[in-house]
C-alpha cells in the first residue's frame, strides 16, 4: 500500500496514474507546474529578437523584459503577451534599434 496525498491510501480514483514523488496530481492537473521549456519570442516592432527562457514558477515574461528595459533608460513603449509572443512596441525608429540590441544581448545570456 502507498500514500497518495491527494487520496489517502491506496488509489481512490481508480485511474493508476499516481506518481510515488508527489509531483503530479492524479488527474494531471500540473498547470501551477513551470515545464523547463517555458519560453517566450520576443519581438520589437514586429522583428524578432529572440527567445525569454523563464528561469523560475510565477516569474512573468512581459514585467522582466519592461523592467529591463526600463533599467537601460529607454521610455515610451509598451509591451504585450499574446500567447508564447512578448511583443515590444516603441514609435521612436532609433529608440526600436537600440532595444533590439539590448534585448538581444539579454536573452542571450538569460
Amino acid at each position: 500500500m502507498w500514500w497518495d496525498p491527494w487520496n489517502g491510501f491506496g488509489n481512490s480514483n481508480g485511474n493508476g496514474s499516481f506518481l510515488p514523488f508527489g509531483i503530479f496530481r492524479p488527474d494531471g492537473d500540473n498547470n501551477n507546474i513551470k515545464n523547463s521549456s517555458d519560453s517566450y519570442h520576443v519581438y520589437v516592432n514586429g522583428d524578432y529578437v529572440g527567445d525569454k527562457e523563464l528561469i523560475t514558477q510565477g516569474e512573468e515574461g512581459t514585467s522582466v523584459i519592461h523592467d529591463y528595459l526600463e533599467s537601460r533608460g529607454f521610455q515610451d513603449f509598451g509591451v504585450k503577451l499574446e500567447g508564447d509572443r512578448i511583443d515590444v512596441e516603441s514609435e521612436e525608429p532609433h529608440q526600436s534599434d537600440d532595444m533590439k540590441r539590448h534585448l538581444a544581448v539579454y536573452l542571450s545570456i538569460r
